[in-house]
Protein backbone atom coordinates (compact mmCIF):
# COMPACT_ATOMS: atom_id res chain seq x y z
CA UNK A 1 0.00 0.00 0.00
CA UNK A 2 1.37 3.26 -0.78
CA UNK A 3 1.62 5.90 2.03
CA UNK A 4 0.06 9.13 1.52
CA UNK A 5 3.49 11.76 1.97
CA UNK A 6 3.20 13.78 5.31
CA UNK A 7 2.80 17.20 4.42
CA UNK A 8 4.66 20.40 6.28
CA UNK A 9 3.30 23.56 6.70
CA UNK A 10 5.90 26.58 7.98
CA UNK A 11 3.72 29.46 10.22
CA UNK A 12 5.64 32.69 10.25
CA UNK A 13 3.42 35.02 12.95
CA UNK A 14 4.73 36.98 15.69
CA UNK A 15 1.93 36.62 17.58
CA UNK A 16 1.27 33.39 19.50
CA UNK A 17 -2.00 32.87 20.06
CA UNK A 18 -2.06 33.30 16.66
CA UNK A 19 0.54 30.34 15.75
CA UNK A 20 -1.07 28.08 18.69
CA UNK A 21 -4.41 28.20 16.70
CA UNK A 22 -3.16 27.79 13.38
CA UNK A 23 -1.66 24.65 14.94
CA UNK A 24 -4.46 23.34 15.97
CA UNK A 25 -6.28 24.03 12.74
CA UNK A 26 -3.40 22.34 10.45
CA UNK A 27 -3.10 19.38 12.49
CA UNK A 28 -6.94 19.07 12.28
CA UNK A 29 -6.11 18.82 8.56
CA UNK A 30 -3.17 16.14 9.23
CA UNK A 31 -0.62 18.95 8.49
CA UNK A 32 2.39 19.05 10.39
CA UNK A 33 2.90 22.30 11.22
CA UNK A 34 6.16 23.77 12.06
CA UNK A 35 6.26 26.90 13.99
CA UNK A 36 7.93 30.07 14.52
CA UNK A 37 7.78 33.80 15.93
CA UNK A 38 11.14 34.73 14.44
CA UNK A 39 11.47 35.82 10.56
CA UNK A 40 15.12 35.03 9.83
CA UNK A 41 14.88 31.95 11.89
CA UNK A 42 11.74 30.98 9.66
CA UNK A 43 13.97 31.35 6.39
CA UNK A 44 16.73 29.30 7.42
CA UNK A 45 13.91 26.24 8.11
CA UNK A 46 12.19 27.23 4.77
CA UNK A 47 15.96 26.43 2.97
CA UNK A 48 16.47 23.46 5.31
CA UNK A 49 13.50 21.59 5.58
CA UNK A 50 11.30 22.78 2.53
CA UNK A 51 7.81 22.98 3.84
CA UNK A 52 5.59 22.26 1.26
CA UNK A 53 3.11 25.43 2.22
CA UNK A 54 4.68 28.72 3.97
CA UNK A 55 1.94 30.75 6.03
CA UNK A 56 3.24 34.07 6.65
CA UNK A 57 1.97 37.06 8.64
CA UNK A 58 2.72 40.79 7.28
CA UNK A 59 3.08 42.90 9.76
CA UNK A 60 6.39 41.70 12.09
CA UNK A 61 8.70 43.50 13.70
CA UNK A 62 12.66 43.76 11.82
CA UNK A 63 11.35 42.49 8.56
CA UNK A 64 8.01 42.52 7.39
CA UNK A 65 6.19 39.27 5.85
CA UNK A 66 6.67 41.40 2.42
CA UNK A 67 9.88 41.39 2.79
CA UNK A 68 10.29 38.03 3.92
CA UNK A 69 8.18 36.91 0.72
CA UNK A 70 10.59 38.47 -1.39
CA UNK A 71 13.70 36.82 -0.41
CA UNK A 72 12.01 34.07 -0.29
CA UNK A 73 11.15 34.25 -3.56
CA UNK A 74 14.42 35.37 -4.99
CA UNK A 75 16.21 32.21 -3.15
CA UNK A 76 16.46 29.79 -5.70
CA UNK A 77 16.38 26.97 -2.81
CA UNK A 78 12.67 28.02 -1.78
CA UNK A 79 11.35 30.27 -4.37
CA UNK A 80 9.04 27.50 -5.21
CA UNK A 81 7.68 27.06 -1.97
CA UNK A 82 3.79 28.43 -1.84
CA UNK A 83 3.58 31.15 0.02
CA UNK A 84 -0.16 32.21 1.75
CA UNK A 85 -0.11 35.61 3.65
CA UNK A 86 -2.84 35.42 6.90
CA UNK A 87 -2.54 38.93 7.55
CA UNK A 88 -4.92 42.02 9.34
CA UNK A 89 -3.81 44.14 6.75
CA UNK A 90 -7.06 43.25 4.60
CA UNK A 91 -6.66 46.79 2.06
CA UNK A 92 -7.16 45.84 -1.79
CA UNK A 93 -4.03 47.17 -2.52
CA UNK A 94 -1.99 44.89 0.19
CA UNK A 95 -3.61 41.96 -1.18
CA UNK A 96 -2.18 43.08 -4.66
CA UNK A 97 1.01 43.90 -3.32
CA UNK A 98 1.26 40.79 -1.88
CA UNK A 99 0.39 38.41 -4.90
CA UNK A 100 2.63 40.80 -7.25
CA UNK A 101 5.33 39.30 -4.92
CA UNK A 102 4.39 35.96 -5.60
CA UNK A 103 2.22 34.84 -3.23
CA UNK A 104 -0.37 32.28 -4.35
CA UNK A 105 -3.38 33.18 -2.03
CA UNK A 106 -4.03 35.83 0.85
CA UNK A 107 -6.24 35.81 3.67
CA UNK A 108 -7.16 38.18 5.72
CA UNK A 109 -7.23 38.16 10.17
CA UNK A 110 -9.53 37.12 11.90
CA UNK A 111 -9.84 34.52 9.26
CA UNK A 112 -12.54 31.76 9.36
CA UNK A 113 -10.99 27.89 9.87
CA UNK A 114 -13.37 26.46 6.82
CA UNK A 115 -12.08 28.87 4.55
CA UNK A 116 -8.70 29.25 5.64
CA UNK A 117 -8.66 25.17 5.19
CA UNK A 118 -10.30 24.92 1.87
CA UNK A 119 -7.31 27.94 0.69
CA UNK A 120 -4.91 25.33 2.10
CA UNK A 121 -6.91 22.17 0.56
CA UNK A 122 -6.54 24.48 -2.97
CA UNK A 123 -2.95 24.76 -2.72
CA UNK A 124 -2.30 21.41 -1.95
CA UNK A 125 -4.28 19.73 -4.15
CA UNK A 126 -2.26 21.64 -6.72
CA UNK A 127 1.23 20.59 -5.49
CA UNK A 128 -0.16 16.87 -5.74
CA UNK A 129 -0.85 17.31 -9.24
CA UNK A 130 2.35 18.61 -10.70
CA UNK A 131 4.34 16.11 -8.36
CA UNK A 132 2.28 13.90 -10.91
CA UNK A 133 3.02 15.59 -14.09
CA UNK A 134 6.16 16.02 -12.93
CA UNK A 135 6.38 12.39 -12.74
CA UNK A 136 4.90 11.67 -15.97
CA UNK A 137 7.46 14.37 -17.57
CA UNK A 138 10.36 12.37 -15.91
CA UNK A 139 9.75 9.03 -16.49
CA UNK A 140 9.55 6.45 -19.23
CA UNK A 141 6.18 4.97 -19.72
CA UNK A 142 7.46 1.51 -21.03
CA UNK A 143 10.17 0.44 -17.95
CA UNK A 144 9.03 3.21 -15.25
CA UNK A 145 13.04 4.14 -15.21
CA UNK A 146 13.63 8.09 -15.71
CA UNK A 147 13.67 9.09 -19.29
CA UNK A 148 16.36 10.83 -21.23
CA UNK A 149 15.31 14.54 -20.38
CA UNK A 150 15.26 13.74 -16.46
CA UNK A 151 18.84 12.16 -16.70
CA UNK A 152 20.26 15.01 -18.60
CA UNK A 153 18.85 17.20 -15.48
CA UNK A 154 20.00 14.97 -12.62
CA UNK A 155 24.11 14.72 -14.81
CA UNK A 156 24.19 18.66 -15.23
CA UNK A 157 22.93 18.99 -11.41
CA UNK A 158 26.01 15.82 -10.76
CA UNK A 159 29.01 17.86 -12.77
CA UNK A 160 28.47 20.96 -11.38
CA UNK A 161 28.48 19.68 -7.88
CA UNK A 162 31.69 17.86 -9.40
CA UNK A 163 33.41 20.96 -10.37
CA UNK A 164 32.51 22.99 -7.21
CA UNK A 165 32.93 20.42 -4.08
CA UNK A 166 35.37 17.82 -6.21
CA UNK A 167 34.59 14.64 -6.55
CA UNK A 168 33.82 12.50 -9.93
CA UNK A 169 30.64 11.12 -12.10
CA UNK A 170 30.12 7.43 -13.82
CA UNK A 171 28.83 7.32 -17.20
CA UNK A 172 27.54 4.33 -18.24
CA UNK A 173 25.68 3.39 -21.42
CA UNK A 174 23.85 -0.24 -21.98
CA UNK A 175 22.61 -1.20 -25.32
CA UNK A 176 20.70 -4.77 -25.79
CA UNK A 177 22.49 -6.79 -28.42
CA UNK A 178 20.97 -7.39 -31.46
CA UNK A 179 17.94 -6.39 -30.52
CA UNK A 180 15.94 -5.61 -33.47
CA UNK A 181 16.43 -9.62 -34.07
CA UNK A 182 14.38 -10.32 -31.20
CA UNK A 183 11.38 -7.59 -32.45
CA UNK A 184 11.82 -9.13 -35.64
CA UNK A 185 11.70 -12.94 -34.36
CA UNK A 186 9.06 -12.42 -31.69
CA UNK A 187 7.38 -9.37 -32.03
CA UNK A 188 7.20 -6.15 -30.64
CA UNK A 189 4.95 -7.01 -27.55
CA UNK A 190 8.31 -9.33 -26.07
CA UNK A 191 10.49 -6.93 -27.30
CA UNK A 192 8.91 -4.71 -24.85
CA UNK A 193 9.02 -7.19 -21.47
CA UNK A 194 12.81 -7.76 -22.78
CA UNK A 195 12.64 -3.87 -22.39
CA UNK A 196 11.17 -3.44 -19.14
CA UNK A 197 13.35 -6.67 -17.58
CA UNK A 198 16.60 -5.47 -18.35
CA UNK A 199 15.01 -1.75 -16.74
CA UNK A 200 14.20 -3.98 -13.87
CA UNK A 201 17.48 -5.51 -13.81
CA UNK A 202 19.42 -2.28 -13.82
CA UNK A 203 17.48 -0.40 -11.61
CA UNK A 204 17.47 -3.19 -8.83
CA UNK A 205 21.63 -3.29 -8.98
CA UNK A 206 22.56 -0.07 -8.09
CA UNK A 207 22.93 2.33 -5.20
CA UNK A 208 20.32 4.20 -3.99
CA UNK A 209 22.30 7.55 -4.86
CA UNK A 210 22.87 6.16 -8.43
CA UNK A 211 20.04 7.10 -10.94
CA UNK A 212 19.39 4.24 -13.84
CA UNK A 213 17.37 5.42 -17.07
CA UNK A 214 16.23 4.74 -20.61
CA UNK A 215 17.85 6.60 -23.13
CA UNK A 216 16.22 5.54 -25.81
CA UNK A 217 14.93 2.78 -27.78
CA UNK A 218 17.19 0.07 -26.84
CA UNK A 219 19.95 1.93 -24.88
CA UNK A 220 19.60 2.34 -20.92
CA UNK A 221 22.22 4.71 -18.96
CA UNK A 222 23.17 4.67 -15.81
CA UNK A 223 24.63 7.57 -13.50
CA UNK A 224 26.70 6.86 -10.28
CA UNK A 225 27.56 9.60 -8.72
CA UNK A 226 31.46 9.66 -6.69
CA UNK A 227 32.50 6.28 -8.64
CA UNK A 228 36.06 6.22 -9.40
CA UNK A 229 37.15 4.81 -12.88
CA UNK A 230 38.29 1.54 -11.68
CA UNK A 231 35.33 1.08 -9.59
CA UNK A 232 33.26 2.07 -12.24
CA UNK A 233 34.76 -0.47 -15.07
CA UNK A 234 33.77 -2.92 -11.80
CA UNK A 235 30.58 -2.21 -11.31
CA UNK A 236 29.42 -2.24 -15.28
CA UNK A 237 30.88 -5.47 -15.72
CA UNK A 238 28.97 -6.76 -12.62
CA UNK A 239 25.77 -5.45 -14.58
CA UNK A 240 26.75 -6.95 -17.33
CA UNK A 241 27.20 -10.32 -15.98
CA UNK A 242 24.13 -10.30 -14.04
CA UNK A 243 22.10 -9.53 -17.73
CA UNK A 244 23.68 -12.11 -19.60
CA UNK A 245 23.04 -14.90 -16.28
CA UNK A 246 19.36 -14.12 -15.98
CA UNK A 247 17.31 -16.96 -17.51
CA UNK A 248 15.43 -15.30 -20.18
CA UNK A 249 12.51 -16.85 -21.82
CA UNK A 250 10.18 -16.17 -24.45
CA UNK A 251 6.72 -18.15 -24.78
CA UNK A 252 8.82 -20.83 -22.33
CA UNK A 253 11.45 -21.12 -24.99
CA UNK A 254 14.99 -19.79 -23.52
CA UNK A 255 16.78 -16.98 -25.26
CA UNK A 256 19.46 -15.13 -24.97
CA UNK A 257 20.16 -11.55 -24.22
CA UNK A 258 23.21 -9.56 -23.68
CA UNK A 259 24.47 -6.01 -23.07
CA UNK A 260 27.37 -3.74 -24.66
CA UNK A 261 28.50 -1.28 -22.07
CA UNK A 262 30.82 1.83 -22.56
CA UNK A 263 31.92 3.63 -19.49
CA UNK A 264 33.17 6.96 -18.77
CA UNK A 265 34.29 9.01 -15.52
CA UNK A 266 34.19 12.58 -15.24
CA UNK A 267 37.06 13.62 -12.41
CA UNK A 268 35.70 17.49 -12.01
CA UNK A 269 39.15 18.32 -13.40
CA UNK A 270 38.26 20.18 -17.23
CA UNK A 271 35.06 22.14 -18.16
CA UNK A 272 33.70 18.72 -19.76
CA UNK A 273 29.80 19.42 -20.51
CA UNK A 274 26.90 16.48 -19.96
CA UNK A 275 26.92 16.01 -23.92
CA UNK A 276 30.61 15.33 -24.29
CA UNK A 277 30.84 13.41 -21.15
CA UNK A 278 27.59 11.04 -22.97
CA UNK A 279 29.36 11.41 -26.84
CA UNK A 280 32.37 9.50 -24.45
CA UNK A 281 30.09 6.88 -23.34
CA UNK A 282 28.86 6.61 -26.61
CA UNK A 283 32.10 5.92 -27.86
CA UNK A 284 33.01 3.68 -25.63
CA UNK A 285 29.61 1.66 -26.53
CA UNK A 286 30.24 1.40 -29.81
CA UNK A 287 33.55 0.07 -29.44
CA UNK A 288 32.39 -2.84 -27.55
CA UNK A 289 30.32 -4.05 -29.90
CA UNK A 290 32.88 -3.59 -32.10
CA UNK A 291 34.74 -5.43 -30.07
CA UNK A 292 32.23 -8.21 -30.77
CA UNK A 293 29.40 -6.90 -28.50
CA UNK A 294 28.78 -8.32 -24.61
CA UNK A 295 31.91 -6.62 -22.68
CA UNK A 296 32.73 -3.41 -21.25
CA UNK A 297 34.94 -0.98 -22.47
CA UNK A 298 36.49 2.26 -20.31
CA UNK A 299 36.94 5.62 -22.58
CA UNK A 300 39.96 5.79 -21.28
CA UNK A 301 41.12 2.57 -23.13
CA UNK A 302 39.94 3.15 -26.85
CA UNK A 303 42.19 3.51 -29.58
CA UNK A 304 41.57 7.42 -30.84
CA UNK A 305 41.34 5.99 -34.42
CA UNK A 306 38.44 3.53 -33.41
CA UNK A 307 36.48 6.45 -31.73
CA UNK A 308 36.05 7.92 -35.39
CA UNK A 309 36.00 5.05 -37.31
CA UNK A 310 33.66 2.48 -35.41
CA UNK A 311 30.52 5.81 -36.14
CA UNK A 312 31.23 5.56 -39.82
CA UNK A 313 30.78 1.56 -40.35
CA UNK A 314 28.03 -1.14 -40.54
CA UNK A 315 26.15 0.31 -37.57
CA UNK A 316 25.77 3.83 -39.14
CA UNK A 317 22.18 2.37 -40.35
CA UNK A 318 20.91 0.59 -37.00
CA UNK A 319 22.59 4.67 -35.20
CA UNK A 320 19.66 6.06 -38.07
CA UNK A 321 16.69 3.90 -36.92
CA UNK A 322 17.52 4.23 -33.06
CA UNK A 323 17.23 8.21 -33.83
CA UNK A 324 14.16 8.22 -35.55
CA UNK A 325 12.64 5.54 -33.26
CA UNK A 326 13.89 7.88 -30.24
CA UNK A 327 12.34 10.90 -32.18
CA UNK A 328 8.81 8.95 -32.38
CA UNK A 329 8.76 7.94 -29.01
CA UNK A 330 9.51 11.69 -27.52
CA UNK A 331 6.40 12.58 -29.17
CA UNK A 332 4.39 10.13 -28.25
CA UNK A 333 4.92 11.12 -24.56
CA UNK A 334 4.40 14.41 -25.43
CA UNK A 335 0.94 13.45 -26.65
CA UNK A 336 0.34 10.89 -23.91
CA UNK A 337 1.09 14.03 -20.96
CA UNK A 338 -1.21 16.40 -22.95
CA UNK A 339 -3.60 13.09 -22.71
CA UNK A 340 -3.31 12.46 -18.50
CA UNK A 341 -4.24 16.12 -18.10
CA UNK A 342 -7.21 16.24 -20.37
CA UNK A 343 -8.28 13.49 -18.37
CA UNK A 344 -7.96 14.99 -14.91
CA UNK A 345 -10.30 17.96 -16.03
CA UNK A 346 -12.73 15.23 -17.40
CA UNK A 347 -12.50 14.06 -13.59
CA UNK A 348 -13.53 17.22 -12.20
CA UNK A 349 -16.39 17.75 -14.46
CA UNK A 350 -17.19 15.53 -17.80
CA UNK A 351 -18.47 18.72 -19.87
CA UNK A 352 -15.23 20.84 -19.26
CA UNK A 353 -13.28 17.93 -21.19
CA UNK A 354 -15.78 18.12 -23.84
CA UNK A 355 -15.68 22.13 -23.63
CA UNK A 356 -11.73 21.94 -24.12
CA UNK A 357 -12.41 19.99 -27.07
CA UNK A 358 -14.15 22.23 -28.51
CA UNK A 359 -12.71 25.22 -27.94
CA UNK A 360 -9.16 23.60 -29.63
CA UNK A 361 -11.80 23.19 -32.81
CA UNK A 362 -12.67 26.58 -32.78
CA UNK A 363 -8.64 28.14 -31.97
CA UNK A 364 -7.71 26.07 -35.13
CA UNK A 365 -10.06 27.56 -37.97
CA UNK A 366 -9.62 31.37 -36.29
CA UNK A 367 -5.95 30.47 -36.31
CA UNK A 368 -6.52 29.67 -40.03
CA UNK A 369 -8.28 32.96 -41.10
CA UNK A 370 -5.79 35.35 -38.77
CA UNK A 371 -3.60 32.96 -40.40
CA UNK A 372 -1.09 33.23 -37.59
CA UNK A 373 2.48 30.12 -37.40
CA UNK A 374 2.10 27.05 -37.75
CA UNK A 375 3.82 26.72 -34.37
CA UNK A 376 1.24 29.69 -32.64
CA UNK A 377 -1.59 27.21 -33.99
CA UNK A 378 -0.51 24.18 -32.45
CA UNK A 379 0.38 25.95 -29.43
CA UNK A 380 -2.85 26.90 -29.47
CA UNK A 381 -4.54 23.34 -29.88
CA UNK A 382 -2.49 22.41 -26.41
CA UNK A 383 -3.39 25.34 -24.61
CA UNK A 384 -7.16 24.67 -25.74
CA UNK A 385 -7.21 21.43 -24.49
CA UNK A 386 -5.77 23.03 -21.22
CA UNK A 387 -7.04 26.42 -20.77
CA UNK A 388 -9.57 25.59 -17.89
CA UNK A 389 -6.58 22.38 -16.31
CA UNK A 390 -6.48 25.01 -13.03
CA UNK A 391 -10.91 24.28 -12.14
CA UNK A 392 -9.43 21.24 -10.61
CA UNK A 393 -8.71 23.09 -7.68
CA UNK A 394 -12.19 24.66 -7.35
CA UNK A 395 -14.08 23.02 -4.68
CA UNK A 396 -17.15 21.56 -6.66
CA UNK A 397 -19.28 23.01 -4.97
CA UNK A 398 -18.34 26.38 -6.10
CA UNK A 399 -17.75 25.02 -9.17
CA UNK A 400 -21.08 23.81 -10.22
CA UNK A 401 -22.91 26.47 -7.84
CA UNK A 402 -26.22 27.60 -10.27
CA UNK A 403 -26.81 30.96 -8.07
CA UNK A 404 -24.69 34.22 -7.98
CA UNK A 405 -21.29 33.48 -5.90
CA UNK A 406 -20.02 35.64 -3.35
CA UNK A 407 -17.09 38.11 -3.42
CA UNK A 408 -14.30 35.44 -2.19
CA UNK A 409 -16.06 32.59 -4.39
CA UNK A 410 -15.56 34.50 -7.63
CA UNK A 411 -12.13 35.27 -5.96
CA UNK A 412 -11.29 31.43 -6.17
CA UNK A 413 -12.59 31.20 -9.90
CA UNK A 414 -10.82 34.28 -10.99
CA UNK A 415 -7.49 32.39 -9.94
CA UNK A 416 -8.13 29.55 -12.12
CA UNK A 417 -5.77 30.91 -15.20
CA UNK A 418 -3.08 31.40 -12.84
CA UNK A 419 -3.57 27.80 -11.26
CA UNK A 420 -3.48 26.56 -14.76
CA UNK A 421 -0.15 28.25 -15.69
CA UNK A 422 1.38 27.45 -12.13
CA UNK A 423 0.49 23.23 -12.30
CA UNK A 424 1.37 23.33 -16.28
CA UNK A 425 5.03 25.48 -15.35
CA UNK A 426 7.39 23.03 -13.57
CA UNK A 427 6.94 20.35 -16.27
CA UNK A 428 8.91 22.48 -18.87
CA UNK A 429 7.12 20.81 -21.84
CA UNK A 430 4.14 23.49 -22.41
CA UNK A 431 6.52 26.87 -22.35
CA UNK A 432 4.54 29.47 -24.38
CA UNK A 433 1.48 27.51 -23.68
CA UNK A 434 1.64 28.84 -19.98
CA UNK A 435 1.42 32.36 -21.24
CA UNK A 436 -1.47 31.75 -23.38
CA UNK A 437 -3.39 30.26 -20.75
CA UNK A 438 -2.47 32.41 -18.18
CA UNK A 439 -4.25 35.46 -20.16
CA UNK A 440 -6.66 34.01 -21.76
CA UNK A 441 -9.93 35.82 -19.54
CA UNK A 442 -7.96 39.22 -19.68
CA UNK A 443 -10.11 42.09 -21.41
CA UNK A 444 -9.18 44.04 -24.45
CA UNK A 445 -9.90 46.92 -22.32
CA UNK A 446 -7.92 45.87 -19.60
CA UNK A 447 -10.36 44.92 -17.12
CA UNK A 448 -9.72 41.22 -16.84
CA UNK A 449 -7.72 39.34 -15.06
CA UNK A 450 -5.08 38.18 -13.74
CA UNK A 451 -3.07 41.06 -14.90
CA UNK A 452 -5.49 43.76 -16.13
CA UNK A 453 -3.29 43.56 -19.57
CA UNK A 454 -4.89 45.98 -22.51
CA UNK A 455 -4.99 45.76 -25.97
CA UNK A 456 -2.41 43.98 -28.18
CA UNK A 457 -0.49 43.61 -24.61
CA UNK A 458 -2.56 41.13 -24.51
CA UNK A 459 -0.68 37.67 -26.07
CA UNK A 460 -2.61 37.14 -29.74
CA UNK A 461 -2.99 33.03 -28.25
CA UNK A 462 -4.78 34.41 -25.11
CA UNK A 463 -6.93 36.38 -27.55
CA UNK A 464 -8.25 33.84 -29.58
CA UNK A 465 -9.01 31.43 -26.71
CA UNK A 466 -10.90 34.01 -25.34
CA UNK A 467 -12.96 34.46 -28.59
CA UNK A 468 -13.69 30.61 -28.79
CA UNK A 469 -13.79 29.91 -25.23
CA UNK A 470 -16.95 32.65 -24.96
CA UNK A 471 -18.63 31.04 -28.01
CA UNK A 472 -18.62 27.75 -26.81
CA UNK A 473 -20.46 28.77 -23.46
CA UNK A 474 -22.94 31.27 -25.25
CA UNK A 475 -24.09 27.85 -27.35
CA UNK A 476 -23.77 25.26 -24.91
CA UNK A 477 -26.98 24.28 -22.96
CA UNK A 478 -24.60 23.48 -19.92
CA UNK A 479 -24.43 26.87 -19.33
CA UNK A 480 -26.99 28.22 -21.39
CA UNK A 481 -30.95 27.98 -20.81
CA UNK A 482 -31.71 27.32 -23.70
CA UNK A 483 -28.47 27.97 -25.61
CA UNK A 484 -27.88 30.69 -28.20
CA UNK A 485 -27.61 30.18 -31.71
CA UNK A 486 -23.91 30.37 -33.21
CA UNK A 487 -25.77 33.97 -35.09
CA UNK A 488 -27.05 35.26 -31.29
CA UNK A 489 -23.95 34.35 -29.91
CA UNK A 490 -21.67 36.18 -32.74
CA UNK A 491 -23.72 38.88 -32.68
CA UNK A 492 -23.35 39.52 -28.69
CA UNK A 493 -19.42 38.78 -28.93
CA UNK A 494 -19.30 41.19 -31.63
CA UNK A 495 -21.04 44.01 -29.42
CA UNK A 496 -18.43 43.71 -27.10
CA UNK A 497 -15.72 44.54 -29.39
CA UNK A 498 -12.85 46.62 -28.03
CA UNK A 499 -14.19 45.90 -24.80
CA UNK A 500 -13.58 42.23 -23.97
CA UNK A 501 -12.71 40.84 -26.87
CA UNK A 502 -10.20 41.75 -30.08
CA UNK A 503 -12.12 42.75 -33.07
CA UNK A 504 -9.82 41.25 -35.32
CA UNK A 505 -10.33 37.60 -33.58
CA UNK A 506 -14.42 38.56 -33.85
CA UNK A 507 -14.00 38.69 -37.86
CA UNK A 508 -11.78 35.96 -37.77
CA UNK A 509 -14.75 34.12 -36.21
CA UNK A 510 -17.31 35.08 -38.07
CA UNK A 511 -15.66 33.74 -41.19
CA UNK A 512 -14.53 30.63 -39.99
CA UNK A 513 -18.42 29.97 -38.77
CA UNK A 514 -19.53 30.69 -42.30
CA UNK A 515 -16.96 27.73 -43.48
CA UNK A 516 -18.42 25.82 -40.33
CA UNK A 517 -21.46 26.97 -40.56
CA UNK A 518 -23.18 23.10 -41.13
CA UNK A 519 -20.85 21.58 -38.32
CA UNK A 520 -21.24 24.11 -35.63
CA UNK A 521 -21.48 24.47 -32.81
CA UNK A 522 -20.08 21.46 -31.56
CA UNK A 523 -21.56 21.75 -27.91
CA UNK A 524 -25.13 21.02 -29.42
CA UNK A 525 -23.93 18.29 -31.10
CA UNK A 526 -23.55 16.25 -27.99
CA UNK A 527 -26.39 16.00 -24.86
CA UNK A 528 -24.74 17.39 -21.98
CA UNK A 529 -23.85 15.69 -19.05
CA UNK A 530 -24.24 16.27 -15.35
CA UNK A 531 -20.72 15.20 -13.36
CA UNK A 532 -21.34 12.98 -10.62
Amino acid sequence: MKIKKQRKVLVIDDSQTNLILLKAHLNSMGLVAILTENPAEGMQIATEQRPDIILLDVMMPDIDGFEICRRLKADVRTSSIPVIFVSAKDQSEDKIFGLKLGAIDYVTKPFNKGELQVRIGIVLQMIELQERLLLLANTDELTGLSNRRHFFEILEREILQAKIRGGSVAIMMFDIDHFKNINDTYGHLCGDKVLQQVGKILHENIYPLDLAARYGGEEFVILMPGMPVDIAGQRAEKLRQIVDEYRWEIANKPISVTCSVGVTVFDGSDNTDPYELIRRADDALYAAKHRGRNCVILFDQLDPNEQVQEHQNEDFHELQTKISSLASRIKVQTIGTITAFAKAIAAKDHYLARHAENVKTYVTSIAKKMEVSHALTEQLQVAAVLHDLGKIVIPNDILHKTTALTDEEYKLVQRHPIASAEILAPVGLFGQEVVIIRHHHENFDGTGYPNGLVGKNIPIGSRIIAVADAFDVMTSNYWSDPPKTPQEAIAEIAKLANTKFDPEVIDALKSAYLEHQNDWPLAQNAVAQTPA
